[in-house]
């Protein structure tokens, strides 16, 4: 990436922050992009006298890869250092879903078929959710994202639907009364490394790192100098029990690559994709009254329940919290009393 670029993507952002008293949020999810929409925050911040409280928010929705959530807690813990070190107005956040909300309260308790293209109730409740209940719904803020064109048709399509005139804002119905403020739109794959390889601060920000996580999240150990290859390209990491995808990639080489505590959870969520749609574990009516696939039925949720403490104990991982447990036997029992659940 061209120098004047970067100071081009600085300049936009120090220009930004300076120009009014709203609260700023910058959703982190431990990824390539938002660590690069971290880094060029940071830098821009040491080259103003304004001192704004920037929330980095990171949300934990209790079905991360474990992996991942352990290093974005050491990475948070390590940057709440380097920031009271360098005086700069920056807090980290982790939030997560309230219990109802939790995938697995959501499939084990209520019986929710696990998600799909079509069914993809998960990302409302286990990520937007969270996060709107720290940004203030009543007044004007400011939120910054690491999104970026190019990364997929899909991605592209949301991105055009929500530009705004200004070429690095969009609008979210979601968050309707903040700004979406995406300043590095524009970069492509290599941008984004050089921006993590540049030696500077957040040093806390281990380039070397998080590298390491996408070439064992990637494909085969192909030629990682070049920033084109796909898993430095492509690489995605997302819940480790979603079934919207058929193959998950990422866990898959993950286990591959010298994780293999994961194999047990990848075979749970793999077992899980395969009995979604099976028609003996699911109720024949719906809730609303209406006949055709409904939720599982309280064997099947029972089942699931033994096979993920199956795979908790295999892999020792903590993947369901008591609160989960808790919640998912008093909604098991709603629907024994309840004269509307039919299987």
């Amino acid at each position: 990436m061209s120098h004047s670029k970067e100071n081009k993507t600085l300049k936009i952002i120090e220009k930004e922050y300076e120009k009014d008293h709203r609260p700023w949020y910058l959703g982190f999810s431990g990824g390539k992009d938002s660590s690069a929409m971290l880094k060029l925050l940071y830098i821009a911040l040491m080259n103003t006298n304004i001192h704004k409280i920037v929330n980095v928010v990171y949300c934990d929705t209790g079905v991360e890869i474990p992996v991942i959530v352990n290093y974005v807690k050491e990475t948070f813990s390590a940057l709440k250092r380097e920031v009271i070190k360098d005086k700069l107005p920056i807090k980290f956040i982790i939030v997560e879903p309230s219990v109802p909300d939790r995938f697995f309260s959501k499939v084990i308790g209520r019986g929710y078929p696990s998600p799909t293209n079509k069914f993809r109730w998960c990302t409302d409740r286990l990520r937007v959710k969270p996060i709107q209940n720290i940004v203030p719904n009543d007044k004007e803020s400011l939120i910054l994202v690491g999104v970026r064109k190019g990364e997929s048709h899909e991605r592209d399509r949301v991105i055009y639907r929500h530009l705004t005139k200004n070429s690095f804002f969009l609008k979210h119905s979601n968050f309707a009364k903040s700004t979406i403020f995406a300043p590095i739109l524009d970069y492509d794959v290599g941008d984004i490394w050089s921006v993590l390889e540049k030696n500077s601060p957040p040093y806390s920000l281990s380039y070397e790192k998080l590298l390491s996580l996408y070439k064992a999240a990637g494909e085969d150990q192909i030629d990682f100098l070049d920033h084109s290859s796909k898993a430095l390209e492509k690489g995605r990491f997302g819940c480790w029990v979603c079934t919207v995808v058929r193959r998950d990639k990422a866990m898959t080489n993950l286990v591959k690559n010298g994780y293999s505590s994961l194999k047990h959870l990848l075979e749970f969520r793999n077992w899980l994709y395969q009995i979604r749609d099976n028609q003996k574990f699911r109720c024949r009516w719906r809730r609303n009254g209406a006949k055709g696939p409904g939720p599982f039925t309280l064997e099947a949720r029972k089942m699931i329940l033994h096979e993920l403490m199956i795979a908790q104990e295999k892999s020792k991982i903590k993947l369901i919290s008591d609160s989960e447990i808790k919640y998912i036997m008093s909604q098991w029992l709603v629907d024994k009393n309840s004269n509307n659940y039919k299987e």
